[in-house]
């Protein structure tokens, strides 16, 4: 049977019966019950498919209905794809919460959303479900995407419980008129913001904004032609699936559209383990990963003999030249190619091989602005890493900073010859880059490249520090004050049960606001700038940017975040968080005695370190926006602490209240 192609779950079972069992479609360590494992267990499109109907069947004979919404209250895992499915398949909305909300969030956001079934992904958030009903948030069913240990409480199921009762009960014809009469204006999710100001929003996605973003995503010519190829490509999935970005670059794009393997990591600080053990292909994630990605690699070329540190420096510069002629669409200089080449075999291929990144072919990044020299470290790698911008409320991609040929080569003209070498192109750096071939390490694939390159490669243009053009059928300016408007399908109709917060989104003729403030170039390429919220105005009158003065202070090798502070004040301080794993280094390196982080941040060593970095910052920047006094932190911020949202974003609000007499102390003088 043919199912729809405009919405999620008509392409979901439309690629399942393509792929049936012939392609792996997740992986992860948990075993059949949903349990964890020491071992890698896999499901093909087949078996998803088939756990999805059985569970939509069973959700049906618990009696849920067309529009009825259901929260997932869950981690990234395959049974998280299977409860979406089987809601989707129902005619359901859902509604995905973080993991780490508490008790009070989880009731907010159940009973706002008018959820009656809650999925669990373990037993403690089984047990806060259930404590949530007990204060009276009107909870009817929690099923359990793992098993419960003891006995199940009245209203406990389990994944097997759910699929039993759906037995013989209701049709796969039944399920099928189901699956199709979900239309693109049907509501698919209510996705709950973050929280970084005020109370959390419930943003309204529809199945026509998902569905567009979808292909909005992937419309460059690169995926186009993997498609095509049929690739089934690996990605690391540890992105939050409950949060846009990693819904729909991992789960939608990469799963529903390219055909790929969602690979599930253990957690975000096992992904260096993980990376040694599947060697995927492609990593979608936030600037942390990116940045300790460097940030290590720094630190150990640090600890080398001079010779070594002088070689990497040499190949960094080499780096940094293709970066700069993949910002132009220019062909870099044949000498420049040829030691670019070397620099791939000395230094870049090694690096790759060692932390586990030898498959990898596409980085992509977002959730926050990504650091220029980051950028082009991860491109010299070989890895083309794509910035990308967007909202909860638009899906979230507006803008991608995709490679693609620039407006100078029209691809729509591409003649027999330039077609071959796209192929070739795409041959070397993506099909045979997967299998860990670099193209510099055999005398074919790298006169195939250079052949490939100096015809139509070089004219793939991405900029470092923006985030690409506008993704097609997207609308996009600004406003007088600066910050970022955008029309387009992916926007959200609004959000749940607020109308005066939806009419204050938008503009009187319908463009959403951002709450960013940004720019283009004269090619169109984005730049943000900062939150509109977040501009800090001192008391002498000066519009100071926090973000890009932040981002310049957590570059330096040994701080890991940073809180800038100043709005409404008369010079500019800051909360410092050491990198702590790097002063333990460099303590030992340097003969000072092992102690505590609290202990550590006291020593005089590690003050003048700070004081250093700072200082080297401070030297870039005008008087009115250094850091005149800081305040180093012995504990880091973090989602479980309250200070950060779970896509690591810094609540600003929060630190403000919580070290509150820290800062003050700051401005004594």
């Amino acid at each position: 049977m043919a199912y729809r192609t405009d919405t999620l779950c008509g392409i979901f079972h439309n690629q399942a019966l393509r792929y049936g069992d012939q392609v792996e479609l997740l992986r992860a360590k948990f075993d059949k019950n949903g349990d964890l494992s020491s071992e890698w267990h896999s499901r093909t499109w087949k078996e998803t498919r088939d756990e999805a109907i059985a569970l939509a069947k069973g959700l049906i004979a618990l009696g849920l209905n067309k529009g009825d919404r259901v929260v997932m209250f869950s981690e990234s895992r395959p049974r998280w794809i299977i409860t979406d499915q089987a809601i989707q398949a129902c005619g359901a909305i859902g509604v995905p919460l973080y993991p780490t909300l508490t008790l009070e969030e989880l009731g907010y956001m159940t009973a706002d959303s008018g959820s009656k079934i809650v999925f669990a992904s373990t037993q403690d958030r089984g047990e806060m479900a259930l404590k949530a009903k007990a204060k009276g948030v009107p909870i009817e069913k929690i099923i359990m995407m793992c098993s419960w240990d003891g006995a199940k409480p009245e209203g406990v199921y389990t994944f097997d419980d759910v699929m039993a009762l759906g037995k013989g009960k209701v049709s796969d014809e039944k399920l099928d008129k189901k699956i199709n009469s979900v239309a693109p204006e049907d509501i698919a999710s209510i996705i709950y913001t973050s929280g970084t100001t005020g109370k959390q929003k419930g943003a309204i996605l529809t199945q026509k904004n998902w569905v567009s973003n979808l292909h909005q995503a992937s419309n460059s010519t690169l995926l186009k032609r993997q498609r095509e190829l049929g690739l089934h490509p690996t990605f690391l999935v540890h992105l939050p699936m409950c949060h846009v970005f990693g819904r729909t670059s991992d789960y939608h794009v990469g799963a529903l559209q390219q055909g790929g393997i969602l690979i599930f990591a253990e957690s975000f600080e096992k992904i260096p383990k993980n990376l040694q053990e599947i060697r995927p292909n492609v990593i979608v994630s936030i600037p942390r990963l990116w940045e300790k990605i460097y940030d290590t690699t720094k630190s150990i070329v640090s600890r080398q003999n001079k010779n070594t540190q002088a070689i990497f420096a040499w190949a960094m510069k080499l780096g940094e030249k293709y970066s700069d002629a993949m910002a132009t669409a220019t062909r870099m200089g044949q000498i420049d190619l040829l030691q670019f080449a070397a620099a791939n075999m000395l230094v870049f291929n090694r690096i790759k091989k060692t932390a586990g990144l030898d498959h990898v072919v596409l980085g992509i990044s977002g959730g926050g602005k990504l650091s220029k020299d980051v950028c082009i470290f991860i491109r010299s790698l070989g890895i083309q890493l794509s910035e990308g911008y967007g909202l909860t409320e638009t899906s979230p991609v507006i803008n991608f900073n995709e490679p693609e040929f620039s407006s100078s080569f029209d691809i729509s003209k591409a003649g027999w010859f330039d077609n071959k070498m796209i192929d070739l192109t795409v041959d070397l750096m993506v099909t045979k880059q997967a299998r860990g071939l670099s193209p510099y390490t055999n005398p074919i694939r790298a006169l195939s490249l250079s052949l490939a390159y100096n015809t139509v490669a070089h004219k793939l243009q991405i900029k470092p520090g923006t985030v690409g053009r506008p993704v097609i059928w997207t609308e996009e300016k600004i406003a007088e004050d600066g910050e970022i408007l955008v029309r387009g399908p992916q926007v959200t109709q609004g959000y749940w049960n607020l109308p005066d917060a939806t009419a204050e989104a938008f503009t009187e003729d319908g463009w959403f606001k951002t709450g960013d403030i940004g720019e283009f170039d004269k090619e169109g390429f984005l730049l943000i700038t900062d939150r509109k919220k977040e501009l800090f105005v001192s008391s002498g009158g000066k519009n100071i940017a926090p973000h890009p003065i932040e981002l310049a202070v957590t570059a330096k090798p040994y701080i890991d975040q940073v809180c800038l502070l100043g709005d409404a004040r008369k010079y500019i301080t800051a909360l410092i968080v050491p990198d702590f794993q790097e002063l333990h280094r460099f303590s030992k390196h340097n003969g000072i005695p092992a102690c505590s982080d609290k202990d550590l941040v006291e020593n005089q060593a590690i003050k003048d370190l700070i004081k250093k970095q700072v200082d080297e910052v401070n030297e870039t920047l005008p008087r009115y926006e250094q850091i005149k006094y800081y305040k180093v932190l012995d504990k880091p911020f973090s989602v479980e602490s309250g200070e950060l949202t779970p896509t690591l974003k810094l609540k600003r609000r929060i630190v403000l209240e919580k070290y509150k007499d820290e800062i003050e102390s700051l401005y004594v003088n």
